[in-house]
């Protein structure tokens, strides 16, 4: 009798302890295999069987236990690998020949845990890994040939593993054979690397040293030996240097880790969720910001992470798990809701921790979709009426709009808001046109809001976030506004000391062409390091040898290249103008000194009778078809200039669209 007593409050227990992730509802059944800890800390838990009953529904972060939630972690301490059972709080330590390792994969369906050997520098695989028990010696199934000098991470689909490697900055992909590693392609990335992860068939990798995100869209089937460029890039703001990433394609969330300052190993870290990530980071283009008010971030003393080096994430449970590096800790955070200072739910010492898998039957294989959104327009301005002409990625013309203005330069669009915004030189201000692209052809649109008239001649505009930089140039000043979808706020007027025109920016960093010269000033940081109104010095200020006086610019940032365009002599409206296109610009650039040039030699220029240019006043480039677009003013056309990356000389323009008074361009290119 006693011993009926004891097992039912045992089972009441159990029936009361298993729950069922946070996304089910209302009662849920609890299937004979989901069982209750027993304590065994073997890391293959077993106990009573839940049997056929019900459970309350659960209560955020709760999980089953019994359910197999694995987390697998490499380490640059000893090389042993680190497998926790979450729900069944235990441990098994797999005794490998490695000394330091870095990039972990799980695959259930084969029961072989992978990673990257930091110190034999090769893939190694190990099988049979649920029947390994704590403390094991174990020997590498099959291991890839040496070819690795720093390897970072590890990103798997299908057959295909791809690896991190941050000595040259380099993706080594392989061909898991089943018995061993073929090595199909050396990728030379042209950015520092150190995380990667699929979503879908897109690879997505971290720019270390920065909080910048980067896409290969389609990666395995464009992967090529040599360098690739990125399909995207863009800044996620509020990370000082990111280093860990992973996506649930359950969920649709991308999380990101940041270590903060790489000197502070153990107070500055965090990490941010970002929900929905699929519509957000697609509607972003090249180059542009995801303002942190669109992501959840995680950080603080509480949450003991200083170097949180990589991440993990259980969609069943919304658990984010985090390898700390500077504390040498394991980490579990549940309950994030809007962050903050949290304190992990899950703790565990390991010295060095590195690298993070996590895996359960639930979560293993959802890596989403890949990214179908992508779209190139071209928005073009005219001076002749304030019209906007809105153009394919082909150059065609699609639809022109009558906007309040008479008379316009400088326009953006931004697709999170659908909404188009321009320098109105009429009314003197910055107008904002939401549900833009339902708005069709030859219709009157007017303006959502407006800015107040405090302009002088608004020539460009340029937006990071949601701030707005305004190029006025007959008092030669920088005004510098901040929109929330309602209004336009003046922060800051900055008095430039030069001629103003084309602006853009290169990250968070503001180049502006110095009008009535062929010079380029360079302001780095400037949202952040330039707050007091008035006058301002650029951080350095070069000349671009080859241009007789400049006026539009635009920098990519996937391809890395600036395009800057040249009107030759200001009387000569008609036959004079050309481009320059640096390829490899922010090397180049830092090797240029404040006072400097930068060499015709490492640019390519596009200039003659055939070109159509006379005053070309604005410009873009279009990194997937390497197409320099131009507003030329003074003949009054939209050209398009292919294989730009290649071209020189007196070409033909691709295509010649009639525009009176084109003025400013904007590229849309997500």
């Amino acid at each position: 009798m006693k011993k009926s007593i004891i097992y039912l409050a045992i089972l009441a227990g159990a029936l009361f302890v298993a729950s069922c992730s946070d996304d089910d509802d209302a009662l849920v059944e609890v299937t004979p295999d989901v069982t209750c800890d027993d304590g065994i800390m073997n890391g293959d838990e077993t106990g009573i069987d839940c049997g056929g009953s019900f459970c309350e529904p659960c209560g955020e972060g709760m999980t089953i236990l019994g359910r197999r939630a694995d987390l697998f972690v490499t380490n640059n301490d000893n090389g042993n690998i680190s497998r926790y059972s979450v729900t069944g709080d235990s441990l098994v330590t797999l005794m490998t020949t490695t000394t330091a390792a870095e990039g972990i994969y799980y695959d259930a369906t084969a029961d072989v845990v992978f990673q990257a050997s930091r110190s034999a520098l090769q893939l190694e695989a190990f099988a049979d890994v649920s029947t390994l028990m704590d403390g094991d010696a174990v020997a590498a199934s099959y291991t890839g040939s040496a070819d690795l000098e720093n390897p970072r991470e590890l990103a798997v689909s299908g057959s295909s593993f791809v690896v991190a490697d941050n000595g040259a900055n380099k993706f080594f992909v392989y061909e898991n054979t089943g018995s061993g590693f073929t090595l199909t392609s050396t990728v030379e990335v042209p950015f520092p690397v150190w995380g990667i992860t699929f979503k879908g068939d897109d690879l997505y990798a971290v720019v270390d040293t920065t909080g910048d995100l980067a896409v290969y869209y389609n990666f395995l089937s464009n992967v090529t030996n040599g360098v690739l460029n990125p399909s995207k890039r863009v800044t996620i703001e509020g990370i000082v240097r990111t280093h860990g990433i992973t996506y649930d394609g359950t969920d649709d969330v991308m999380v990101l880790t940041d270590i903060g300052d790489a000197d502070d190993a153990n107070t500055d870290g965090g990490f941010h969720v970002i929900s929905d990530f699929s519509s957000k980071f697609d509607a972003l283009s090249d180059g542009e910001l995801l303002p942190v008010g669109m992501q959840v971030r995680v950080a603080g003393s509480s949450t003991l992470m200083g170097n949180p080096i990589d991440v993990a994430y259980d969609s069943e449970t919304d658990a984010v798990y985090v390898s700390e590096i500077g504390n040498g800790k394991v980490l579990g955070f549940t309950s994030i809701g809007s962050g903050g200072d949290l304190t992990p739910s899950f703790n565990k010492d390991l010295a060095m921790a590195s690298s993070i898998y996590f895996s359960s039957d639930e979560t293993d294989g959802n890596t989403g979709d890949s990214s179908s959104a992508r779209e190139t327009t071209l928005y073009a301005t005219s001076t002749a009426n304030g019209n906007v002409s809105v153009y394919n990625g082909t150059g065609a013309l699609v639809k022109t709009i009558d906007t309040d203005s008479d008379t316009t330069e400088g326009i953006y669009y931004n697709a999170m808001e659908d909404a188009l915004i321009q320098a109105s030189r009429s009314g003197m201000a910055l107008e904002y046109y939401g549900s833009f692209t339902a708005v069709t052809d030859l219709a009157n649109v007017v303006a959502d809001f407006t800015g107040n008239s405090e302009l002088s001649s608004p020539r460009e505009i340029a937006v990071f976030g949601n701030k707005v930089v305004v190029s006025s140039n007959t008092e030669n000043k920088f005004y510098v506004y901040e929109y929330n979808g309602s209004s336009f706020t003046l922060l800051n007027t900055f008095d430039a000391g030069f001629d103003t025109w084309g602006i853009t920016f290169m990250g968070n960093t503001l180049l502006a062409v110095v009008d009535a010269t062929s010079d380029l000033a360079v302001y780095d940081n400037f949202l952040t390091d330039f707050s007091a109104d008035g006058a301002i010095t650029p951080t350095k200020r070069i000349t671009v040898d080859g241009i007789v006086r400049t006026h539009g610019i635009d920098y990519s940032e996937a391809d890395d290249v600036l395009v800057m365009s040249d009107i030759g002599d200001a009387a000569d409206a008609n036959t004079d103008g050309g481009f320059q296109v640096t390829q490899d610009f922010a090397a180049k650039l830092a090797a240029v000194d404040n006072g400097g040039t930068l060499a015709l030699s490492d640019q390519t220029r596009v200039a003659g009778s055939m070109t159509e240019m006379g005053n070309p006043i604005d410009i873009a480039y279009d990194h997937k078809t390497k197409t320099v677009f131009v507003a030329e003013v003074g003949n009054g056309k939209v050209l398009a200039f292919s294989d730009a990356l290649n071209a020189s000389g007196n070409v033909s323009p691709a295509i010649s669209n009639d525009l009176a008074e084109a003025s400013s361009i904007y590229l849309y290119n997500n």
